[in-house]
């Protein structure tokens, strides 16, 4: 049975709570220890649903293979949760708050491919709500990947084609509105502004369980990379809140979304839900934009042969979408010089692993 940790201090009403904190004052210069940190994330509603902590291991062969910094991997594939990935801490927090509003329907608009859909599905079985999921691009796709696990999941599946998808927040909008007209209280996920922050959230928990786990292991100047997102963006608040001086890469997997809406301009609303004294700025992650090929979900070669590399030297999986992109960075920087060689370089593997299946026939291909 889930239980959902409520804390004293727990304000339900986010929108309350955001007004709230707005009143706080605190100094730039001021910073949180790791226990002040925690108890600022304990005052929101939590429910146990990840595989906490994620490991953190070495990479040796891939170290090895590469020649240069010393590689360790952050393993959000493990977190469970219907294959697992970063966004099982999204959901966390996510969850029991859109239990507590009171909403009796999730809807969602993604991409046919997406891994948001199907963690969001398998959240959303948890708590026992029911969800409607707006796919696009996904009319006479083969049932495969992240697909086939959202149908299996009991996702109430719109498989928009390419002219539908153009309107697919429209469509998703109609089916909110006639679900209101037939009495229930729906929560169509893009209307809010909860889940912009929420992952962010999740990651500043996970900054302080990777500050433990990189204390244990003697780890040095640290240099992380990851996809140029929500997670990364918790890491960076967390490593900035308690003082740590870990450097932060970003790899864009996708030309369609930009930085600024989807994380940047939402730097003060996570300071002001979380109370923290600072928060995080373009100038502390360094963007790599140069991996995306032809778009998101087109799989370049540079990305399959990263894919290939990391499961024969350390037997790490990576998707064909996010990490496989990321990995195929973090593999062109070292062999450019992009990282110091005295640095410890901290790869974040933030799931998608039903993807590599989509690309099936890709990946079969492939020599190397």
């Amino acid at each position: 049975m889930l239980h959902i940790l409520f804390r004293k201090t727990f304000i339900s009403n986010f929108q309350r709570h955001h007004r709230l904190l707005q009143f706080t004052t605190m100094t730039t210069t001021q910073k949180l220890t790791p226990d002040q940190l925690q108890e600022r994330i304990d005052r929101l509603p939590r429910m146990q649903i990840a595989h906490l902590p994620t490991p953190l291991e070495e990479m040796p062969r891939l170290t090895e293979r590469l020649g240069g910094p010393n590689i360790w991997i952050k393993r959000e594939d493990m977190t469970g949760l219907a294959f697992g990935g970063n966004k099982a801490r999204h959901y966390e927090f996510e969850m029991p708050h859109v239990q507590n509003e009171g909403y009796d329907v999730m809807i969602n608009i993604m991409d046919y491919h997406s891994n948001n859909a199907r963690m969001t599905a398998a959240a959303a079985n948890k708590i026992g709500i029911r969800y409607i999921l707006v796919l696009k691009n996904s009319a006479n796709r083969k049932m495969q990947g992240n697909l086939l696990i959202d149908k299996i999941l009991g996702a109430e599946l719109h498989l928009l084609d390419e002219f539908q998808s153009g309107d697919a927040e429209g469509y998703a909008t109609r089916l909110k509105e006639q679900l209101e007209a037939d009495g229930h209280r729906p929560y169509l996920i893009q209307d809010h502004l909860f889940p912009r922050i929420v992952g962010m959230v999740g990651f500043v928990q996970a900054g302080i369980e990777l500050q433990e786990q990189i204390e244990e292991n003697g780890l040095k100047n640290v240099h992380i990379i990851g996809v140029a997102g929500r997670s990364l963006c918790g890491l960076i608040l967390a490593a900035k809140t308690m003082g740590l001086d870990w450097k932060f890469t970003g790899v864009t997997v996708t030309y369609e979304v930009q930085l600024d809406e989807y994380i940047f301009d939402h730097n003060k609303d996570i300071q002001e839900l979380l109370d923290l004294p600072v928060t995080f700025d373009k100038s502390d992650m360094r963007v790599l934009d140069q991996y995306i090929g032809e778009g998101y979900g087109v799989m370049t070669a540079q990305v399959a042969e990263a894919i290939h590399i990391a499961a024969q030297t350390d037997a790490i999986i990576l998707d064909p979408n996010y990490t496989g992109t990321t990995m195929a960075a973090l593999i062109d920087q070292i062999e450019q010089g992009g990282f110091d060689n005295d640095e410890t370089v901290i790869f974040l593997h933030t799931g998608g692993l039903p993807a590599v299946f989509t690309f099936a026939e890709q990946l079969a291909k492939f020599k190397q």
